[in-house]
């Protein structure tokens, strides 16, 4: 190969190289933004949820599976408006229901919530952190998210 044809090489992977780095930090920086802890910004965890049904779902997911009246309990709001907030949670795929004899049975479905400590999206059961290895537990939701180099 020529110096001329190994220049040009060289000088191609030294741009690819650049523009990789690049892309990582934008892609970063989306990352930081994404779960800068306002909520709506990342799509299927507690953060994205209104504060109501996130005090609902941060209820059910510390005991598993509930009915709304055992839930109003923990919560100390009604049964009719538990009731109404586990059903716009079933809607939303948070939770599943089944029916237990008379009573309606609420479970968590496929709840994910962001590692604090790298930012990871992890499903709200799990107890580490598939990524960092972190311990989570339902108060993590609640702990500072994180913030990089913007």
């Amino acid at each position: 190969m020529s110096k001329k044809m190994s220049r040009k090489i060289e000088r191609l992977l030294k741009e690819i190289r650049e523009t990789l780095r690049n892309l990582d930090r934008k892609i970063n920086k989306l990352n930081v933004r994404s779960y800068s802890g306002v909520p709506g910004f990342v799509p299927g965890t507690l953060w994205s949820l209104p504060e109501h049904l996130r005090k609902s779902m941060e209820a059910i997911a510390t005991l598993g599976e509930a009915t709304a009246q055992q839930l109003s309990e923990k919560t100390g709001r009604s049964r009719a408006a538990e009731s109404d907030y586990l059903n716009q949670l079933v809607g939303r795929g948070f939770l599943k229901k089944q029916r237990r004899g008379k009573e309606m049975i609420f479970q968590v479905f496929n709840l994910r919530t962001v590692c604090p400590m790298c930012g990871s999206s992890v499903l709200i059961t799990a107890k580490y952190c598939n990524r960092c290895g972190a311990t989570l537990g339902i108060s993590h939701a609640h702990l500072p998210i994180p913030r990089g180099n913007v």
